[in-house]
């Protein structure tokens, strides 16, 4: 099997389809913008005005031809349920329900079309909303007539659909329409001149959170948001103030601080990375992040603390090397428009926002920062745990800083992997590994859900995860391996990755000196592996030969090798206790 996505994260290009129930076509430049500034370059198919339904069923349809990796259907409430906004007081409860019933089975079936046609595709959809300002007034929760439950129960019928399909993202426009107000998201002349149904700056705002979504998919958002301390975690000065004295707390200015930091704290849960970089004493800035009563945040939030008088930029540099991860993931917020200026000139790769003077207004800017720059539209459990992970592979920098050999630092990890076949439970982290890794990823395949789950099934192929824990704790699931079958005894690497975290440590050996083992019972005689590379795979170019395998053949830029397994393994280092946690059932 093929992955239709696997060409778009080298070249960061998506095949785009844009249908709607309106026109839509005023949407792909603000829409190409918008994905450009996450690095994505797209490829637009247009439907026709209100075709959305022939582009679908159509057999012979284009939309079909052009194969796109994303199928972005967008259809507006007021075109939906015509009959509601022309006479409401035609449809009493009974025949509203049967209205939204009506349309979702139609929508049911649209879906069921494109996943049909088009399996391998991304299909974006959108919740709904009518206009608020309508005849019914007070007789909205006064009578038998309404709007509103028509609204809430084609949503929440969506989200259900959403939910028995991976590989479908609903875009909340109702919640986008709410925050910018439906007075400034329509514009009533480009509805009558042009059947367009949001005004130019609606435009943008939708454009932004469906490029959000788009860049979301494909691994394209910040990882980690470094923070300033004084005037931004709170109120004051360290060092010019006594604890007491900074503005931090239930009253006043102290609680936008606060909010501030609860909102930050929701970004930690979410799996995005916090970090300080502060121009200050050490002692005295920790000594308000340990102990001041009102800090939501403290010490082991933070991935990675750097309160030092060095410049930012050198502190932000030494965070990304500190965390593995680079520069382009990191976005710094600081109140100094100086500090920003500087970051920007010396590391153009960071995302440096403006930021608001007044406190009162942080936690909004950060809400419309998460909105942009670390959006997400899927969480796994490790998600949870990323800032915790970081963390500890800090804590493993240090050891290993002291160790007196490389192999008494691996001993002294006291590393112990499990390996395990893909099941429901893990397979969307192996998808998001699939998705986002890029240094340790010897062929950089891209495939969905749908794909790894069918791949998992599939009897010719073996996939295979893996965890890591070691004195520090649990690293969670940070290793893929597939394993394709092609003829006789013979067996290819088709997805070898293993995360950033976990470089260095020659888990690598360990995962392949196990699928040695495996390939065993189902009687392997030969293990191909192929190296593809890309601009960041440079660190695995010569993991084969250096395995033991036999340099076979260049097909283009790609270079096939052979490990025959008849007479040579890859050993397992023995500072790994490895265990494995079941048998892919139906595997050859």
């Amino acid at each position: 099997m093929s992955s239709v996505l696997q060409t778009v994260y080298p070249e960061r290009t998506v095949r785009l389809a844009l249908l709607s129930s309106c026109t839509i076509e005023l949407l792909r430049a603000p829409l190409a913008a918008s994905l450009s500034r996450s690095g994505v370059r797209a490829d637009f198919w247009v439907g026709g005005f209100r075709q959305y339904r022939q582009a679908i069923l159509a057999p012979e349809s284009p939309l079909y031809e052009f194969t796109p990796h994303v199928v972005l259907m967008y259809l507006d409430g007021d075109d939906l349920f015509p009959e509601v906004t022309e006479n409401p007081f035609a449809l009493d409860v009974a025949r509203r329900q049967q209205l939204v019933h009506s349309r979702l089975e139609e929508m049911a079936v649209l879906i069921a079309q494109l996943r049909e046609r088009l399996p391998q595709a991304t299909l974006v959809l959108n919740t709904v909303t009518l206009p608020p300002l309508n005849t019914l007034l007070g007789l909205e929760y006064n009578s038998a007539y309404g709007v509103r439950d028509v609204i809430s129960g084609y949503n929440a019928g969506l989200e259900r659909l959403a939910q028995t399909d991976s590989s479908i993202v609903v875009v909340d426009v109702e919640s986008l329409v709410a925050w910018l107000g439906f007075s400034r998201w329509r514009d009533p002349r480009l509805w009558y001149l042009a059947r367009v149904r949001w005004s130019g700056e609606a435009a943008q705002a939708l454009a932004a959170r469906y490029a959000a979504t788009i860049a979301s998919r494909m691994g394209r958002m910040r990882k980690c948001l470094v923070v300033d301390l004084d005037n931004t975690l709170w109120g004051g000065v360290v060092g010019e103030e006594e604890l007491a004295g900074l503005q931090l707390g239930e009253e006043g200015i102290g609680r936008a601080y606060v909010e501030f930091q609860l909102e930050l704290l929701n970004l930690y849960r979410k799996g995005i990375l916090l970090a300080v970089c502060s121009k200050n004493d050490p002692a005295d800035a920790l000594a308000v992040i340990r102990s001041h009563p009102a800090m939501r945040l403290r010490e082991e939030h933070f991935a990675a603390v750097r309160i030092n008088w060095e410049d930012k930029a050198t502190n932000l540099r030494a965070i990304a090397e500190v965390l593995n991860i680079g520069l382009e993931s990191l976005v710094f917020v600081d109140d100094s428009p100086v500090e920003r200026a500087w970051v920007r000139q010396a590391l153009p790769e960071v995302y440096v926002p403006e930021w608001p003077g007044d406190p009162s207004d942080f936690r909004t800017a950060l809400l419309e920062l998460e909105a942009t720059h670390f959006y997400k539209v899927t969480m796994t459990r490790e998600d949870g745990d990323r800032g915790q992970l970081y963390r500890a592979q800090a804590q493993r920098r240090v050891l290993g800083s002291v160790a007196t050999s490389l192999e008494d630092f691996y001993r002294s990890l006291e590393m112990r992997i499990t390996i395990g076949p893909a099941d429901s439970l893990t397979i969307p982290r192996i998808v998001q590994l699939i998705q986002k890794t890029n240094q340790f990823n010897v062929t950089s395949r891209r495939y969905t859900e749908a794909e790894v789950s069918a791949l998992a099934t599939n009897p010719e192929y073996l996939v295979y995860r893996l965890e890591l824990t070691d004195r520090f704790g649990s690293n969670g699931i940070v290793g893929v391996l597939i394993l394709h079958h092609q003829t006789g005894g013979t067996w290819q690497v088709d997805t070898f990755l293993l995360s950033c975290r976990v470089m260095g440590l020659a888990v690598e050996d360990a995962f392949l000196g196990f699928a040695c083992q495996a390939l065993d019972r189902h009687g392997a005689r030969k293990l191909m592996g192929e190296y593809r590379p890309t601009a960041k795979n440079t660190p695995v170019a010569e993991l084969y030969p250096r395995l033991g395998f036999e340099f076979v053949e260049n097909r283009g830029e790609h270079r096939l090798w052979a490990l025959d397994l008849t007479c040579q393994r890859v050993g397992v280092p023995d500072w790994f206790q490895v265990a494995f946690v079941g048998e892919k059932g139906n595997a050859r």
